[in-house]
């Protein structure tokens, strides 16, 4: 992922002034700076992001295209008129980031919340110990909330946390800020599909382990084949023989997942990496890993049942066999 670091500017929100700390200059990049943004952007683009598209004329869009410093202060603003209804507020810093990635204009609003920290200071050797404040987490943590943006398609990955506000907890950013409606993330939407195909399956009485393994190999094939998971073909995969199976995982699935869930290429290939192996435990300590294309070919691994309720497992087909 080739991120080029160009603009940025800090702001502040501390629970306890009624302002932001508002900078009305660019941020100077040194080359840790530089390091630490490009880091925190590239833990936005996961599994975890929702995604969405503004439209041309969306005003955050509109924003994010201005001026970088221009934008931050109205952004900022927004901002702060949403979150001050959270009951945990932190000290945060709100950094504001222009950059391209793979030579397309981009831009990234992201909150961190700051941390104490116990530090070492050698001057006192009775108290070598002395807790600081203001403290940014380290680089390969995720922000705490993200927007990224890219400003040719309008794409957006976003990172929110809910905010409680009279015992309600609220998607504040994107329900309040953005006023959209963001797809779940890649992560949790595969959950989804596997908690949802499971509960089926127990409600049938083929919720064993054949069955959690053909889960993942019809995620994996749909994956490898198409760049999406759609209810209805999942369906008629995993539950081809009983109609009312069907329907309900379809209907269940859609409760959570309205549409046909669709990946871009690096959430794809990350979950098509996740899923290439069905990893299995047995009872007895033995634990394997099988590719999903061998798994499924009945002439490279068989799984047989016994009348006595146990397993075997027959591995066929080996030429050579090596000791790592």
């Amino acid at each position: 992922m080739d991120i080029y670091i160009k603009q940025t500017v800090l702001h502040q929100f501390t629970p306890d002034d009624t302002e932001l700390v508002l900078s009305d200059q660019l941020l100077a990049i040194s080359p840790k700076i530089e390091e630490y943004l490009r880091k925190k952007i590239q833990r936005v683009y996961s599994d975890d992001a929702k995604t969405g598209i503004l439209g041309e004329d969306h005003p955050f869009l509109q924003k994010a295209k201005s001026d970088l410093l221009e934008a931050s202060l109205s952004i900022a603003q927004l901002w702060k008129e949403e979150f001050v209804l959270s009951e945990n507020q932190k000290t945060n810093d709100l950094l504001f980031v222009a950059y391209e990635k793979n030579g397309l204009e981009h831009f990234a609003f992201l909150r961190i919340a700051l941390r104490e920290n116990l530090v070492h200071i050698g001057e006192n050797p009775e108290k070598p110990l002395m807790l600081t404040q203001n403290n940014l987490p380290s680089a390969g943590s995720a922000p705490d909330e993200a927007l990224l943006i890219n400003l040719q398609s309008g794409k957006y990955h976003l990172i929110e946390k809910r905010i409680k506000h009279n015992g309600a907890f609220l998607n504040y950013f994107s329900d309040n800020l953005l006023q959209e409606k963001p797809t779940i993330s890649a992560k949790k939407s595969i959950q989804a599909v596997e908690k949802t195909a499971q509960k089926i399956a127990d409600n049938f009485q083929q919720g064993d382990f054949q069955f959690q393994s053909k889960v993942k190999s019809a995620i994996f094939n749909h994956l490898e084949e198409e760049g999406e998971l759609s209810p209805e073909k999942l369906a008629n995969d995993l539950f081809d023989q009983n109609l009312t199976a069907r329907l309900s995982f379809v209907d269940q699935l859609k409760d959570v997942v309205p549409e046909t869930i669709r990946f871009d290429e690096i959430d794809s290939s990350r979950q098509l990496k996740k899923f290439e192996n069905q990893k299995l435990s047995l009872s007895n300590g033995i634990e394997l890993i099988v590719p999903n294309n061998i798994y499924q070919d009945a002439e490279s691994v068989e799984f047989i049942q016994n009348e006595d309720g146990t397993y075997s497992i027959l591995i066929k087909n080996i030429q050579d066999i090596t000791n790592h």
